[in-house]
């Protein structure tokens, strides 16, 4: 009824995903996800809160899988728009933090990690 391209469509794919992710079946998630960030894009912009969420998503199986890099890449550009889009001191950002904190502990990125995790609990 809202036909395929609908925000509201992209929300439910992402939270087809979400359960796929909790089941450990994240190459189905994956898959969700990617649908629901063109929509997002597409349908409120490239910039917009729901997109980061969903970058945000996406870099939280790729953390899971232990693809590292990958899951900083993704969290890095969800902090970007969340930063910009909600403010500097929004606590959407300080969750970005501490996924990019959480991401350097598991690479033994030490003194990183703490930076991040300090800046997410400043907020």
């Amino acid at each position: 009824s809202l036909g395929d391209r609908h925000p509201d469509v992209a929300t439910t794919l992402n939270n087809i995903a979400l359960v796929y992710d909790s089941q450990g079946r994240y190459e189905e998630a994956l898959a969700y996800y990617e649908k629901a960030l063109s929509i997002g894009k597409e349908s409120v912009g490239d910039r917009h809160p729901d997109v980061a969420t969903t970058l945000n998503n996406i870099a939280t199986v790729y953390r899971a899988q232990g693809r590292h890099e990958e899951a900083l890449a993704y969290y890095e550009e969800a902090l970007s728009i969340r930063k910009e889009s909600l403010d500097d001191r929004h606590p959407s950002v300080a969750t970005t933090l501490n996924n990019i904190a959480t991401v350097y502990r598991a690479q033994g990125r030490y003194e990183e990690a703490l930076a991040y995790y300090e800046e997410a609990l400043s907020i």
